[in-house]
Formats: C-alpha cells, sequence, structure tokens
C-alpha cells in the first residue's frame, strides 16, 4: 500500500548515490497552477554554480550553451528513464532516451577495483564538465547494480513528472504527493468515467 505523502518534500530522499542524481533532475519543476515551470538551471552560470556546489565541479570552471544543453539533455533523459519506473511514459520520452544515449556516449567512464576487489564505475579523467555528467551517470549505473533503481519513480501525473524516491516496502508510489498529483489523478479517471457513462446512457 502506498503511504500517503501529502507533500512531495515530505518523502525520503533516495540513498546515496542516487540522492544527488534525484536532485539533478527535480531541478525543473512543473508548476501545476499555471502550466509553467521553474528551472534552476535556466543558464550556464547557473548549472556551473549548481555543480560546484555539490563538489562536481570547480566553481572557477567555465562552461557555454554547448555544455548546459548537454546536461539538460541528459537531465530529461534520466527523467524519461525512471518514469518507465512507474508506467508514466510519454511520447516525447523516447527521443529524450536517445538524447541522452548519444550524450552519455561522449562522457569518460572507466571501470576501477577497489580495495574490497570489487568492480567500481566511476568518471575518467580530470575534474571537469564531462566529468561530473559521467559521475552523475556512473551513480544510475551503481543503484541499478544494488537494486535501488527501480524505487525512484517519475511522478506519473503529466503536469508534474517530479522524481521521487518510492520507499514503500511493495513498491506501489505513483505519485510524488497524493493530495496534489494523487487527487488530481483521481478526478481526471472520475470524469472520464461520469463522460463515458454519459455516452452510453
Amino acid at each position: 500500500m502506498e503511504l500517503g505523502y501529502e507533500r512531495p518534500e515530505d518523502r525520503p530522499a533516495a540513498p546515496a548515490p542516487l540522492d544527488r542524481v534525484q536532485e539533478f533532475i527535480n531541478t525543473r519543476i512543473n508548476l501545476r497552477e499555471t502550466g509553467d515551470f521553474r528551472d534552476e538551471l535556466a543558464s550556464p552560470t547557473a548549472l556551473r554554480d549548481w555543480l560546484s556546489a555539490r563538489g562536481l565541479l570547480p566553481r572557477r570552471a567555465q562552461l557555454g550553451q554547448h555544455d548546459l544543453d548537454r546536461a539538460i539533455a541528459v537531465r530529461e533523459g534520466l527523467r524519461a528513464m525512471l518514469a518507465r519506473n512507474n508506467d508514466a511514459s510519454e511520447a516525447t520520452d523516447a527521443e529524450a532516451l536517445r538524447a541522452l544515449d548519444e550524450a552519455a556516449a561522449m562522457f569518460p567512464l572507466r571501470v576501477s577495483v577497489g580495495a574490497g576487489a570489487e568492480p567500481v564505475l566511476g568518471p575518467a579523467g580530470p575534474p571537469g564538465f564531462e566529468h561530473a555528467l559521467a559521475g552523475l551517470l556512473a551513480d544510475v549505473v551503481t543503484a541499478r547494480s544494488a537494486g535501488l533503481l527501480s524505487r525512484l519513480k517519475a511522478c506519473r501525473d503529466p503536469a508534474c513528472r517530479w522524481v521521487f524516491y518510492d520507499s514503500s516496502k511493495n513498491r506501489s508510489g505513483a505519485w510524488c504527493s497524493m493530495a496534489a498529483c494523487g487527487a488530481a489523478s483521481k478526478k481526471r479517471h472520475f470524469t472520464e468515467r461520469r463522460r463515458q457513462q454519459r455516452q452510453r446512457g
């Protein structure tokens, strides 16, 4: 049974290393009330500041529009991937996944063996923009290997798609919040059933 979280922020954050992946994807927030959105990565400078604040990029790094475009491609591709964990895929997700695949091919990743003789996937090369995004992608692969990635989901409400960590025992979470997205979904289904009943009547 899904826990009835009233607000997305009431949900527990994903465990490391998924927490920073979750935070990265949720830099874009869809605003249900206006149909608009808020984006924390609205400029190359904003992207640099976000990455450097999390220790992923030197503070003096210089990023351009091309870097921002690649970061957005990774973010929205990851959102599309996580939508599949929640039966929340949309028609545009196929293109987002293709863009993610193209972007990921350019990032340096390598497998190393740690002190425990376990293979570890991580970014390669010197610290920089590509190193930072490679680290986020490595976190995704690591979480999948640990069986945690399926719990990270995009909200099933198409007007939201905020990414949440489903901590329910049976992994039944569908919406980031019951008060907003869950209620809106139930209202839509109720309206659709009434419409179908009128058509049959």
